[in-house]
């Protein structure tokens, strides 16, 4: 077993790759522990990444790890006191939650954001093109994925602005103590919003209601669908969540690589139809979620030569499978011409994520405006300056600071 200490050093964050090729050599699978004590496996070749997210002897609830977790602080207080959501439930419960919620992220409905999107993009971007420097991070990106996640559920746009303190410090691992606030204070703080809005909404519903994902949950409880008020507060602190945080790093990451490879910049803007692959190759290159959410082995199975024991947690590199020579050419080279979109970036199987269309529609709006706006943009600062968010789930920047002239 390693300590894996050295995964959560600056140097890491910056750069993972060269220290998920070392653990992929060696073998599909490792046991590792956390800093806090945490054990847990890591696969991290893709043919065995890809088969683990559909293994059924593997399962996402929670409380088959439960006394791990909490002395991990992971989690905390009794199993019968949590609520469970899409990343932390098996069917038929997940199944029942992903048909509510799969009802906003239909490729109808996707299309008709793309209008939306444009606008709001469009929005920032006047207001970026009067500057001569950015952050694209908190100028473009994060203010794009949580208007639209936000105008989806139906959040009232005063409220946008404090989420972005509470997700970061929700996202930091309970061993670092650098963040703005605790994550406990920051998951409360979530919590509470959520309830809140749930309640709000449920009023509004009352007098006619809107158009909202929430308002539309809302009404597929009261018609039967026995979504508790347990769960669709769960749901909300979720959607909002994940929402805008995954499509915030892939707007950013994106443009980072593509600003550190100019030529594959040229060869973007000099044909724009590359745009649609080029997003998956960013996906797949530099994607905005590392490694999965965990699952739990309900029996002991085999990963290549070897046995990981009943009640391990597992936990997929998607990021070291994401790079595998074994599944991809020349891994470490960004190729927009690639043209091999099977990447495990969102997944794969029962819980592949559900929001995977809405942030291939965000990011290719995103980076396809920022681009043709912005000719001469380019990097402000040295590419090894840049700050990486410290977090081994989510793959992001804390700032890209950009000259757009």
């Amino acid at each position: 077993m390693t300590a894996n200490h050295a995964m959560y050093t600056p140097e890491f964050f910056a750069d993972p790759h060269p220290a998920y090729a070392r653990l992929r050599e060696q073998a599909p699978v490792h046991r590792l522990r956390n800093p806090n004590g945490l054990e847990y496996w890591l696969v991290t070749r893709f043919d065995e990444a890809r088969a683990a997210f559909a293994d059924g002897r593997l399962s996402k609830d929670p409380r088959r790890a439960w006394d791990a977790l909490r002395a991990a602080g992971v989690v905390s207080g009794e199993p019968g006191e949590a609520t469970f959501d899409l990343h932390t439930t098996d069917p038929p419960e997940h199944t029942r939650l992903r048909a509510l919620v799969g009802r906003a992220f239909t490729t109808r409905r996707v299309a008709e954001l793309r209008e939306r999107t444009q606008q709001i993009a469009d929005g920032l971007l006047d207001a970026v093109a009067e500057r001569t420097t950015a952050d694209l991070i908190e100028d473009y990106a994060y203010p794009l994925s949580l208007t639209v996640i936000a105008e989806l559920l139906g959040v009232p746009s005063i409220d946008h602005g404090r989420f972005r303190a509470w997700t970061v410090a929700a996202m930091h691992p309970p061993f670092v103590t650098d963040a703005p606030m605790s994550r406990q204070e920051a998951r409360r703080l979530l919590r509470e919003y959520a309830i809140g809005l749930v309640a709000h909404k449920r009023d509004q519903a009352r007098t006619g209601g809107q158009g909202d994902l929430l308002t539309a949950l809302l009404a597929a409880s009261d018609d039967g669908d026995q979504l508790t008020e347990a769960e669709l507060v769960a749901l909300t602190q979720q959607l909002l969540f994940a929402g805008h945080e995954p499509t915030t790093n892939l707007i950013g990451n994106g443009m980072a690589a593509l600003l550190r490879h100019p030529d594959q910049l040229a060869t973007l803007r000099e044909r724009p139809e590359l745009l649609p692959g080029a997003i998956e190759e960013l996906l797949r290159f530099d994607g905005p979620t590392a490694r999965s959410s965990p699952s739990y082995a309900v029996q002991d199975f085999t990963i290549g030569d070897t046995v990981v024991p009943a009640g391990s947690i597992v936990i997929v590199g998607i990021a070291a499978a994401n790079r595998d020579p074994r599944r991809f050419a020349e891994p470490d080279r960004l190729d927009l011409t690639r043209g091999d979109d099977r990447h495990l970036a969102f997944g794969h199987g029962l819980h592949r994520c559900l929001g995977a269309a809405l942030a291939r529609m965000e990011g290719s709006v995103a980076i396809g405006t920022l681009l043709r706006r912005f000719p001469d943009l380019r990097l402000a600062c040295a590419p090894e300056e840049l700050s990486w968010l410290p977090f081994p789930v989510f793959r992001g920047l804390a700032a890209l600071p950009v000259r757009v002239g």
